[in-house]
């Protein structure tokens, strides 16, 4: 009696595909996790020179129209969460700025805060506009 060719894989060639899909599981997943948290803090450190440069945009743009509020050139900043107005579509969600009262002409440390990891970053806030 002729032997039929056998179709599929035995058992513990399944068993040994099980293992190895297992074991590449468990390096990449810590690694998965790192690459997460450097994303967040490369993207914050992106939004700090945004906010940086969206706040001394804002500033000269003031300075030439004497500090009156016009479209597109000079916003008021009174505050530094009043970055929120300067970018082009706001902040990213989950993504704030600490509150500190900026005078007309004032400098101050602003934070941008991502209160989902920690973090925090410094940019420079100036006050604008009447």
């Amino acid at each position: 009696m002729a032997r039929r060719p056998q179709h599929g894989f035995a058992l513990i060639e399944q068993i040994a595909a099980i293992l190895t899909i297992g074991t590449a599981s468990a390096i990449a997943l810590p690694q998965l996790a790192a690459l997460q948290t450097e994303a967040a803090s490369a993207t914050l450190q992106h939004l700090t020179g945004a906010a940086n440069t969206a706040m001394l945009l804002n500033q000269g743009g003031c300075l030439v129209t004497g500090h009156q509020p016009e479209p597109g050139r000079c916003r008021p900043v009174h505050d530094c969460a009043d970055l929120t107005t300067l970018l082009h579509g706001g902040l990213p969600d989950g993504y704030a700025v600490q509150a500190l009262s900026l005078p007309r002409g004032a400098e101050g440390q602003c934070q941008l805060l991502h209160p989902a990891s920690g973090h925090s970053a410094s940019f420079t806030g100036v006050g604008t506009g009447n």
